[in-house]
């Protein structure tokens, strides 16, 4: 959680230091599991710079998952190769790879445990999604779905965009967070990839 605090350079070293340090705590032993004084001892930290700065341990976790965000939104614009001279099928592939590899990993898969854990957090939660909604991958995806030529793909573009996502990740990263059942290799990556997006699109060809 952003408190739009300003910082000297030297209380600011020591934020990413403390969130480099929860950040790695907290995919290796869980979010529960770690104490603020666990972050502090290993940080050289305290108390009152992590109250100042993150107000709590869960605002600690959420301003981490705030980078995160911003980090694999970064990702997927600067790794895919959307454009005009491919068709839909081409750039929904090149938009898929990255986004499935991002989310075929221990620790996305670390962070969707610790998510899960939060839903009670619904303040927290609420405020996250409000702030971060920007950063969002599928916005990628709605602004090559918005740029269509068929109207229907433009006009639905946001609700496309949300529904291919969630393809992309299921079943697999629920059943990643939830039961531990193994990643995906390579090769499950790109067959599942393939048909997810065929499977999408068979869906819009019958609603063009």
């Amino acid at each position: 959680m952003n408190l739009n605090k300003i910082l000297s350079k030297k209380n600011l070293a020591r934020k990413d230091k403390i969130k480099k340090v929860a950040c790695e705590l907290f995919l290796a032993r869980g979010f529960q599991e770690t104490s603020l004084s666990d972050i502090i001892k290993i940080s050289g930290g305290s108390y009152s710079n992590i109250y100042d700065c993150f107000q709590s341990k869960e605002g600690l976790f959420f301003e981490i998952l705030d980078d995160v965000c911003k980090k694999h939104f970064d990702l997927i614009a600067s790794q895919i190769h959307i454009s005009e001279n491919k068709n839909l099928k081409e750039n929904l592939i090149s938009f898929a790879k990255v986004f499935v590899n991002i989310y075929n990993t221990a620790p996305m898969v670390s962070l969707g445990k610790i998510i899960f854990s939060q839903v009670y957090n619904t303040a927290y939660l609420q405020n996250w999604i409000q702030d971060n909604q920007k950063f969002f991958a599928r916005n990628i995806l709605a602004n090559l779905f918005s740029k269509q030529k068929n109207k229907y793909i433009c006009d639905n573009a946001a609700k496309l965009a949300i529904t291919f996502c969630n393809m992309l990740k299921e079943p697999y990263y629920t059943l990643n967070v939830l039961v531990d059942s193994p990643l995906m290799n390579n090769k499950e990556q790109e067959e599942h990839i393939e048909f997810m997006v065929d499977l999408f699109l068979n869906g819009i060809s019958n609603k063009t």
